[in-house]
């Protein structure tokens, strides 16, 4: 029988956003995100929104190093990907209220192009490696990119998204990708149940 522990619900909301504050799953508990983005909106408020944006949206690490300003729209609730690498071009939404902090933070330190740039332009890759570096040392375990696209996979797939929807988000070529990185992640009793990857299909926005 497919797992009863997904919770799936009977409505979905009409855009796919994630909310952070309501993030978590096997890979990375609920508790261990709050902390985590606590402990460095404290220490430094850069580095917490690079990683909160990173929990938030699933960017790679080249997608990240060149976005920019003029990527989102003008209320800073969505922006559009083009410098995609492996991954496809697409529109990604933002929570309203982390919309709102981008937006001030924006305003307040006037970044120029890049939404999070660098001392000569955009930010080096070494940049958010240290940062990534920091952040795993403060909850005790390894965080990098790939990782936190599985964790937003993961918990997506579990709320009840579709598939496709999945994949449009986090930019895969196919769903077979998708599939692959939520099968991952999934306990052996789902594997053998054939709905696993149906269940989802007529979930309502």
């Amino acid at each position: 029988m497919l797992n009863t522990n997904l919770n799936l619900p009977t409505f979905l909301p009409p855009i796919l956003t994630v909310d952070v504050l309501n993030l978590g799953n096997r890979l990375l508990a609920q508790t261990e995100i709050r902390n985590l983005l606590e402990r460095l909106r404290n220490k430094n408020h850069f580095h917490y929104l690079i990683i909160k944006f990173l929990v938030c949206t699933g960017l790679s690490l080249p997608e990240l190093i060149h976005l920019k300003i003029a990527d989102f729209n003008k209320e800073m609730d969505r922006f559009y990907i083009t410098n995609v690498g492996r991954l496809r071009k697409r529109h990604i939404f933002l929570d309203p209220k982390f919309a709102v902090e981008l937006f001030r933070y924006a305003c307040e330190f006037s970044p120029g192009d890049y939404l999070f740039p660098g001392r000569d332009g955009e930010l080096r890759t070494r940049t958010i490696q240290k940062i990534l570096k920091t952040a795993s040392r403060i909850i005790s375990r390894e965080i990098h990119i790939p990782f936190l696209r599985d964790v937003i996979a993961l918990d997506l797939f579990q709320k009840g998204f579709p598939l496709g929807e999945i994949q449009e988000f986090l930019g895969h070529r196919t769903q077979r990708s998708t599939r692959h990185r939520i099968m991952l992640h999934m306990t052996e009793r789902d594997h053998g149940d054939p709905r696993l990857f149906t269940r989802n299909r007529n979930q309502a926005a």
